[in-house]
């Protein structure tokens, strides 16, 4: 791959690394608010974007939003579209986690079965004036064993039980007015 710089640069013999602008280039993004409460009770903006034009090799990169530095991140065109670049904290959204008591129980007419109850519960806040996509991700339990069987309850019913198609994930999406409130939960 071969690329062009737009202006006469001097490098130096001593090893130094410099960073040179190739240019820019706009793209049409899709914004959403991502969490994962269970792990994090923070809230993220997530940029997802279809792979631009022309050869984009991996790489590190600088993240700007509103003008200001938020971190580095790695570009690799294949994952930025399925899972996006992370902008930083959203720290207008905010996240409650809830995990009410687990319930083991043991039971049985004629044989013995066992029997764990595990709920969790999300409170997810918009502080914005604007409305959000929101996203939010958790997880199910998947057994490895086909005498174990697990039934999952969800308020609301989650977009989808296989997020990024693996099994156990399950991720809720939906647009969260300005100022509103949603309460998300699982019970297996």
């Amino acid at each position: 791959t071969e690329f062009s710089v737009p202006q006469r640069v001097t490098v130096p013999s001593n090893g130094e690394r410099i960073t040179l602008v190739l240019g820019e280039q706009s793209l049409d993004t899709q914004l959403i608010t991502r969490t994962t409460p269970a792990l994090d009770a923070s809230a993220y903006l997530i940029a997802s974007f279809a792979a631009p034009p022309g050869v984009w090799p991996a790489g590190p990169v600088n993240l700007v939003r509103d003008g200001a530095f938020v971190g580095s991140g790695h570009f690799d065109a294949a994952r930025v579209q399925q899972d996006g670049l992370a902008f930083g904290r959203d720290e207008l959204v905010s996240v409650r986690s809830e995990r009410p008591e687990q319930q083991q129980g043991t039971g049985g007419f004629i044989g013995t079965r066992n029997q764990r109850t595990d709920e969790r519960r999300y409170t997810v806040q918009n502080r914005h004036t604007t409305p959000i996509q929101l996203q939010v991700l958790d997880a199910a339990p998947v057994p490895d064993n086909e005498k174990v069987s697990v039934d999952s309850t969800y308020q609301p019913q989650p977009t989808t039980t296989r997020w990024h198609d693996e099994p156990g994930t399950v991720a809720w999406e939906q647009p969260l007015a300005a100022g509103a409130t949603q309460a998300f939960s699982a019970r297996h």
